[in-house]
């Protein structure tokens, strides 16, 4: 797909005569697909992270639940950032699987193309960014509503029967 794209661009490069544009023009092209592939790539450890944040979260959950305390504030907080992080997962996949491709009219709007490929770019990884910051901010939640019930990590009192 990549591929493709690159030889679509090199086709329509090929009415502009101007070499050092033509070579601006499609190392643009390649850093825009770069930077793409990049930002996917860390949204992606940044959910495996938030996911893996979760599970020690839904661990002490267990635990304290195990202890006789209420933890259906935090279960349903754990609920939603499931669903928040499979949301964002979904659109990093979609995100990685974008290509950019520069539409070129005329030598004199090379810029003006460049520049609109560029903002497409910046629109679609501010969505993604949005909703990894939401996953974010739901494990966060859930972090909280867990933080909120006292005593949540005391062990309980080992009883002992010495004389």
């Amino acid at each position: 797909k990549l591929e493709q794209a690159r030889v679509e661009l090199k086709e329509k490069l090929a009415k502009i005569r101007d070499e050092k544009k033509k070579q601006a023009v499609e190392r643009i092209a390649n850093q825009i697909n770069e930077l793409s592939k990049r930002r996917a790539e860390h949204f992606n450890n940044a959910l495996d992270k938030l996911a893996s944040m979760l599970e020690r979260i839904v661990s002490r959950a267990d635990k304290a639940e195990s202890r006789g305390l209420d933890v259906s504030a935090a279960r349903s907080a754990v609920t939603a950032a499931q669903t928040a992080i499979e949301a964002a997962r979904s659109a990093v996949k979609e995100q990685a699987g974008k290509v950019y491709s520069v539409s070129v009219s005329t030598e004199d709007k090379l810029k003006v193309d460049v520049g609109a490929a560029r903002e497409a770019l910046h629109a679609d990884l501010k969505k993604v960014f949005d909703l990894v910051k939401a996953a974010h901010d739901a494990v966060k939640a859930v972090a909280v509503a867990l933080a909120q019930i006292p005593r949540v990590d005391d062990e309980p009192e080992a009883t002992s029967t010495n004389p």
